[in-house]
């Protein structure tokens, strides 16, 4: 069982709503420190608001690595 401090899998819908791009755009966020080709490490994804771009951002021959304690937020 998670301990209380990890953020429940059900508020995963929550942070990755569509209505969220507008206020925080990934992409524009990332844009800045991400490059084609880097190797990324993205601790606690939860359902992949920023994993994508990140995927963008890196292109096929860069990597994104995701890891989050939730088994239901990865598999979302």
């Amino acid at each position: 069982m998670p301990s209380s401090s990890v953020c429940p899998w059900w508020a995963g819908y929550l942070l990755a709503c569509p209505l969220r791009r507008f206020m925080q755009d990934p992409a524009a966020i990332l844009r800045p420190h991400i490059r084609e080709g880097m190797t990324v490490f993205e601790p606690g994804p939860g359902m992949g608001f920023f994993t994508l771009d990140l995927g963008c951002l890196v292109g096929p021959s860069g990597r994104v690595v995701a890891v989050d304690v939730q088994p239901r937020m990865l598999a979302r």
